[in-house]
């Protein structure tokens, strides 16, 4: 007469025992994407370095905070070239409009920055000079000129191995840092040029005075930039 208790006591055992759901497949496991290819530590030639190979079409030129999208037109003649940076390049809405234009010169020795359509560099600053140690510095001296203005000014040019988390990802590149000294109608200026070149694919960043910033562009036109990419 006990074994009818124990019966069912094992009987429901039975019943939530295959109520228990399975236990779920394990799925693919996450992978994290692959970490980016260092830079040479000597680059002998242009040819191990190629920074006067064109950007990426498609950037973003960041003026006072506003991230606007733009599109390249490039124009090459002999040992020089201009990149200019054009809203709606279609003319979708209107006229394309020129939001800043980049001067370079270049040649199997050097890559020079001459300035943009509003500051000339003369003569232009050497940006890359081969064969280059990165880590290496070296000084310039010249003229800034703005409109009809011409400053006498000096430039100590850095170089360094970087690696920056920008929102296309994660990039290392060669850092070329110029920091300027100028003489301004007032009293002395410091300025501070940044420029990212990419191994092979040119140079992919550039940062011109705090208000001035390209960048590759990583989100469709209309994405807020990240406040601080790198």
């Amino acid at each position: 007469m006990k074994s009818a208790p124990l019966f069912a006591f094992g009987l429901t055992l039975l019943l939530l025992a295959g109520c228990v759901p399975p236990a779920p497949k394990a799925g693919p496991e996450e992978t994290n994407p692959p970490e980016p290819s260092k830079i040479d530590s000597v680059f002998q030639t242009a040819e191990s370095l190629k920074p006067e190979v064109s950007p990426p079409k498609e950037a973003n030129i960041i003026l006072t905070g506003t991230s606007i999208p733009v599109e390249l037109k490039e124009v090459r003649k002999e040992n020089q070239v201009n990149y200019t940076w054009v809203v709606d390049p279609k003319s979708e809405s209107g006229e394309p409009v020129e939001v800043e234009t980049e001067k370079y010169f270049y040649n199997d020795s050097v890559f020079s920055f001459a300035g943009t359509a509003h500051e000339k560099y003369d003569p232009p600053i050497r940006l890359i000079q081969y064969p280059l140690e990165v880590g290496s510095t070296w000084e310039w001296t010249g003229n800034i000129i703005t409109g009809q203005i011409k400053s006498p000014a000096k430039a100590t040019i850095t170089t360094a191995a970087d690696t920056s988390n920008w929102a296309s990802g994660k990039v290392n590149t060669l850092l070329v840092k110029v920091t300027l000294e100028f003489a301004a109608r007032t009293s002395p200026t410091a300025r501070e040029l940044k420029f990212w070149f990419k191994p092979g694919e040119g140079l992919i960043r550039r940062d011109l005075w705090d208000s001035s910033t390209r960048e590759l562009r990583a989100t469709p036109p209309g994405t807020p930039a990240p406040e601080n990419p790198e």
